[in-house]
């Protein structure tokens, strides 16, 4: 997991020991700075709307399969208005990437299950799933592994 932040100041090590690394960049340099791809996911919150919508900007123009910006949707509507302004207008095949507010519904409202229903979006995502509860699945809950013919030792 890489943790980035646009204040040098608050990316550090030390306020991220789990982090695998910890990058101080700026919205307009996060291209330059980090390496996006059909791996990357991206949960975007820096509690300044500028910095938050030139990075989902910024983030839009990858490949990167999961944006997910934290905060209300009136928050994102705001930028949408933004960018319709500068005539940047979004459109929505440019914004099937972006998931706002990020996270699933749990119900949760503590940090930890705020975390939990994001990284469960997560999971939908990469798994290619819609979200449902195990109980409505008919059949095995996992597919059944195939194993080979025995191994010998001759």
């Amino acid at each position: 997991m890489t943790v980035v932040g646009f204040r040098g100041a608050s990316a550090t090590e030390d306020r991220f020991p789990a982090a695998d690394r910890v990058v101080s960049t700026s919205p307009g340099r996060l291209r330059e700075d980090l390496t996006f791809n059909e791996n990357t996911y991206a949960v975007v919150m820096t509690h300044n709307f500028i910095d938050d919508r030139l990075t989902v900007d910024e983030l839009l123009s990858t490949n990167v399969p999961y944006i997910g910006l934290m905060g209300p949707r009136e928050r994102f509507e705001e930028m949408q208005d933004d960018f319709a302004e500068e005539e940047q207008a979004k459109t929505p095949n440019e914004l099937q990437n972006l998931y706002t507010p990020a996270g699933l519904d749990l119900g949760g409202d503590t940090p930890y299950q705020i975390a939990h229903s994001i990284v469960s979006e997560l999971l939908v995502v990469d798994n290619n799933r819609a979200p449902r509860h195990l109980k409505a699945r008919e059949g095995p809950i996992h597919e059944r592994v195939t194993l080979g013919s025995p191994q010998s030792d001759d």
